[in-house]
């Protein structure tokens, strides 16, 4: 069951990607028995050019404790909030009217990697935003035709001053 959620959800998220990008999303839960119950740990990618440039659990902005595998965080003595996920992190973000968009923020870290990759949102929107390491490699990627276009431009208005 969750292998086709995670189909479908793929699907809509290949909707708005960039198709200049090459891009990938990984999801690969693994089971893991231990002496009293299974628990599936997620692991979680993303893969620009064939590099990693995001991970989950590693590159997550949440707390990583003794209660993660399962899902939660200690907040207090008695009080537990939940960990958020890259899949719910991508389906609340796809849920998101357009004018929202850069407004998102996500626990799991994972918002300025879809707001880099999203066609919806251009180039001069974006580069006002402070992006992750993550974000910035896939503004740099998809943006590069631009950037070439503006170093020209520099050097040719540098080179008029000159003389």
């Amino acid at each position: 069951m969750a292998e086709c959620h995670w189909n479908k959800l793929q699907k809509r998220l290949k909707n708005i990607i960039d198709p200049k990008l090459n891009i990938k999303f990984n999801n690969s839960p693994v089971r893991k028995k231990t002496s009293w119950s299974e628990i599936t740990i997620r692991f979680f990618q993303v893969i620009l050019d064939d590099e990693i440039i995001w991970k989950f659990p590693k590159d997550t902005n949440q707390q990583k404790d003794m209660y993660f595998c399962i899902g939660q965080y200690k907040i207090s003595k008695y009080e537990y909030g939940k960990i958020e996920f890259p899949i719910m992190s991508i389906i609340n973000y796809l849920d998101l009217p357009k004018d929202k968009l850069l407004d998102y923020q996500d626990k799991a870290g994972l918002s300025d990697v879809l707001k880099s990759c999203d066609k919806r949102i251009g180039y001069n929107r974006l580069k006002t935003l402070q992006l992750s390491q993550a974000g910035q490699k896939i503004f740099n990627k998809r943006f590069e035709h631009m950037q070439a276009i503006q170093n020209i431009n520099w050097e040719k208005n540098n080179a008029t001053n000159n003389y």
